[in-house]
């Protein structure tokens, strides 16, 4: 069953909240599914653009109270050892030193940097108002972008979902087949190996 009302709002800000701990989830694409969702009117547009907005800020301002509060220990913690190189911590830390604002405004559209910037934005104790001002204003380009192309390009998105389901369907029935065709021939050969004994 699709997700709708509360329960798609709920889901869409826990897994942006996911998105700003770093994990591996696009969050274009979950900001990208609230449009679909409300283009669907399993929520309203507003709706999903204020769920959006918040799950970002909410993500986002986690990141920097673990900085501010950890400090440099969080290098160090297993679940962000992968994700903090010595590299991203060193290119994050000169960047917010040389320029802190524009670094955390322009860090929303840098996927790989934007949690070591905003952790190490915390633990250079960057002003929060700076902080989440910046952020904030950054957010209110892109999550409008993404929520509103899904919603006015909803139903070429329904026509490209059941294109991919489709073709998924299509590429069960062409391996099956291969499959098919792969044991016949083995029972032949088997066959042709016997007859010749």
């Amino acid at each position: 069953m699709a997700l709708s009302g509360f329960q798609a709002y709920a889901a869409i800000l826990a897994v942006l909240f996911a998105c700003g701990l770093g994990l591996p989830i696009p969050e274009d694409i979950t900001l990208f599914a609230a449009g679909f969702l409300a283009y669907k009117g399993r929520i309203t547009l507003f709706g999903a653009l204020i769920v959006g907005l918040l799950g970002v800020l909410v993500g986002d301002t986690f990141m920097y109270l673990i900085g501010r509060n950890f400090g440099r220990r969080v290098f160090g913690w297993p679940m962000f050892r992968r994700m903090f190189t010595p590299d991203r911590i060193r290119l994050a830390e000169e960047k917010i030193h040389n320029n802190a604002r524009i670094i955390c405004f322009t860090s929303r559209f840098a996927p790989g940097l934007r949690a070591p910037v905003y952790i190490t934005s915390g633990i250079l104790r960057v002003p929060f108002t700076t902080f989440i001002l910046m952020d904030g204003l950054a957010a209110l380009i892109s999550v409008p972008v993404w929520v509103l192309l899904a919603y006015y390009l909803g139903d070429k998105v329904e026509m490209l979902l059941g294109i991919a389901k489709n073709a998924k369907i299509g590429f069960a029935i062409l391996l099956l087949l291969l499959i098919v065709a792969y044991i016949v021939r083995k029972v032949r050969k088997r066959r042709i190996e016997k007859g010749s004994v």
